[in-house]
């Protein structure tokens, strides 16, 4: 069942400009000013530039799902197939399916939203256009890394988008940028060495580089010692990219430094290049390997999701210093080491789980750095401690701020929202009001609070 008719050939299309036209995109965002544009505002047309093209994939990915045949989700479509190294059998290999689809369109949206973030807020640093072509290169290669069949040319594709977010944080980010971004390159190029042993073992021993045709395979061509060695070396770099407890460090610092939009595209994006390889590759191509493998996958997984919960607690407490963005870094350690278990589950139902938690954590924590980004526009930190000092939330083991009674009468344009007069600003309440002439309350009755003599919360925007 399509929503729209579509034809094999025109789908073929529409996947294969998704993944080139961010690439065509960003070499053009790198181009001098046209003629027309001298003169006026350079960095904001090629802002704009940066929200047509992503925004253009993006309807492109919407009309490839809208084409997509929902009746056979686990087969191939819109598939491409040119040889490109005959010796090693290597081919340009392009296709979709039901677990590749749904991680092409979170990423063209989520690219697209923030491509339309920087045009309103464009992060301190360099020229607009090395943002705007860094966005959109790092936009190509993860949608590449969804859409090829090939396992080196996913190895190309994997690697290609570390460069693209090494100097958005090292070039926009915040405090200690560039230690972030070494630790970040460093972490996941050491396991990318690792993962591509891993690649060559399966593909020199089987003979071929397909996926498709390895998946068919279902790892009869491999022996059981090959199938493990791989798992292990490929587990490896796909751990660091998910990430798995304990090869997570690099993330929380990753987050804390990167701008808005890294954070965005590190977290809803980029971390599910790793949970997509082990459905992707591990599952189908060794399943021998993964079962032996599966119960120590789950048991980091369990370890992961409740470390990620206390790191959250701790961070939470008052006087910890702690930052809402590595906050929610840390709560990404639990929430994928939710996915991971039901990838070690090894069982359709573990694994259809494990899919549909990936996106949600892409939805979820893409949202929650943009709120997070415009927090930290308003307020100028992301500090926990200050944030509750300046907004009167009570942090974990911390009673809501408050802030003493003044006796100067309220005025009609600052008064608090309980009392009738409201204003545009609230101001400290005054002291109790006097009661009337002649009239004198009972000196047993209790002293009740009025809208008038409740304690005061801190001046806010009414």
């Amino acid at each position: 069942m399509t929503v729209i008719d579509i034809s094999p050939s025109v789908m073929q299309f529409l996947l294969a400009f998704i993944v080139v036209v961010p690439l065509l995109g960003a070499v053009a965002a790198l181009l001098p000013a046209p003629p027309g544009l001298r003169g006026k505002n350079p960095d904001q047309a090629v802002l704009r530039h940066g929200v047509t093209v992503t925004g253009a994939v993006l309807i492109a990915a919407i009309v490839l799902t809208a084409g997509f045949d929902h009746d056979h989700p686990a087969t191939m479509q819109a598939t491409t197939d040119i040889s490109w190294i005959p010796a090693l059998d290597v081919r340009i290999h392009l296709g979709i399916d039901g677990i590749s689809l749904p991680l092409l369109l979170l990423t063209a949206l989520l690219t697209f939203l923030c491509a339309l973030y920087s045009y309103f807020k464009l992060p301190a640093g360099p020229s607009p256009k090395a943002f705007v072509a860094l966005v959109l290169v790092l936009e190509s290669g993860t949608l590449a890394t969804f859409a090829v069949l090939d396992l080196l040319l996913f190895f190309l594709a994997f690697e290609m988008v570390l460069i693209p977010m090494y100097f958005l944080i090292a070039r926009w980010g915040g405090d200690q940028r560039r230690a972030a971004a070494w630790k970040f390159i460093l972490y996941t190029l050491l396991g990318s060495v690792v993962m591509l042993l891993g690649l060559l073992l399966i593909g020199l021993k089987s003979g071929t580089f397909d996926m498709v045709a390895l998946a068919t395979d279902n790892g009869r061509g491999l022996t059981t010692s090959v199938q493990v060695t791989a798992v292990l070396a490929i587990g490896i770099g796909l751990a660091v990219k998910t990430p798995m407890w304990p090869l997570h460090s690099w993330l929380p610092d990753a987050h804390t430094a990167a701008p808005t939009v890294g954070s965005v595209l590190l977290a809803g994006v980029l971390l599910k290049m790793g949970t997509y390889g082990f459905v992707r590759i591990l599952l189908p191509i060794t399943p021998d390997g993964m079962r032996t493998f599966a119960p120590y996958l789950a048991a980091f997984a369990v370890v992961g999701i409740v470390y990620g919960s206390l790191a959250c607690l701790a961070l939470a407490r008052n006087g910890a210093k702690g930052d809402l963005k590595r906050l929610i870094a840390y709560s990404s350690v639990g929430h994928m080491g939710f996915v991971l278990l039901g990838i070690a589950t090894m069982t359709p139902t573990g694994v259809n789980g494990a899919l549909f938690a990936n996106i949600a954590h892409g939805l979820i924590t893409g949202l929650l750095f943009f709120l997070v980004g415009a927090i930290k526009d308003r307020y100028g930190t992301a500090d926990l401690d200050t944030l509750a000092g300046a907004t009167g939330a009570a942090l974990y083991g911390r009673a809501p701020a408050s802030a003493p009674c003044s006796p100067s009468p309220p005025s009609p344009r600052s008064a608090c929202p309980d009392s009738p007069d409201s204003g545009a600003r609230c101001s400290p309440c005054s002291a109790p009001t006097a009661p009337p002439k002649g009239s004198a309350a009972p000196r047993s009755a209790p002293s009740w609070p009025s809208a008038r003599s409740a304690p005061c919360s801190p001046p806010r925007t009414c």
